[in-house]
């Protein structure tokens, strides 16, 4: 009876670890030939497990890819909200996000490329890992709407732009330097490049009002299509 006990301690101890398992074996696999290459066959095979057991989990290859990325993602999500609580200001808690956006890209960027090239585009909406993306991605909008209740920043900035400039930047530096295996300094990188998106790259002389440069465009835009139009 004893020994009856023990296979079935370690029995039900092994069952309630493939999940685990299979996630490890899946990322793995994905971090080394990307999500569209890594078959619920190979990730069975790397678990130790058969197919069957691998679905018995997890309903599609998506889901599983899914919360594997999500995984990943939620760890680093909580400490940034956690780490932004302790920090003032506008520009340091930019420069904070986007500093730690660029620390994950070069320490995990196969996962990075697989998120960016493959999982935003196929049955990415509403699942957890996009849910986890919008926290994330959240984190600038709340920093940018916390500047403008203080009146550090101007009412009329829109908070979600900002968050497209800050990341959308923050990925082309990442896909030139950490996704082609390039050093890159994160901490003056990151500094850097919220100081242009804040400060611009104007002289303070060198600009004109919005309106009066959206008429200036509008009339341009007008005459090169009368020059081009047809004949």
């Amino acid at each position: 009876m004893g020994d009856a006990q023990i296979g079935g301690v370690a029995w039900r101890r092994r069952k309630e670890a493939r999940a685990p398992e299979i996630m490890e074996a899946a990322r793995r696999l994905i971090e080394e030939h990307g999500a569209a290459a890594t078959s619920m066959a190979r990730i069975a095979q790397a678990a130790g497990v058969s197919e069957a057991t691998v679905y018995k989990y997890f309903e599609s290859k998506q889901d599983l890819v899914n919360q594997v990325l999500h995984e990943w993602a939620t760890p680093f999500i909580d400490r940034l909200r956690s780490e932004l609580e302790h920090v003032t200001g506008l520009q340091p808690r930019l420069t904070l996000i986007a500093i730690r956006f660029l620390r994950s890209l070069g320490e995990t960027p196969k996962l990075h490329r697989v998120f960016f090239q493959e999982l935003r585009w196929t049955n990415y909406r509403g699942t957890p890992l996009h849910k986890a993306n919008q926290s994330f991605a959240g984190t600038v909008i709340t920093v940018v709407e916390d500047a403008i209740r203080s009146g550090e920043v101007r009412a009329d900035v829109d908070p979600v732009m900002v968050r497209d400039m800050l990341f959308g930047g923050l990925e082309h530096i990442g896909m030139r330097t950490s996704f082609v295996g390039r050093d890159i300094d994160y901490e003056s990188t990151a500094a850097r490049y919220v100081a242009t998106v804040l400060n611009g790259i104007v002289t303070r002389s060198g600009g004109t009002s919005m309106p009066d440069e959206l008429t200036r465009l509008s009339a341009l835009i007008d005459r090169l299509e009368g020059a081009t139009g047809p004949r």
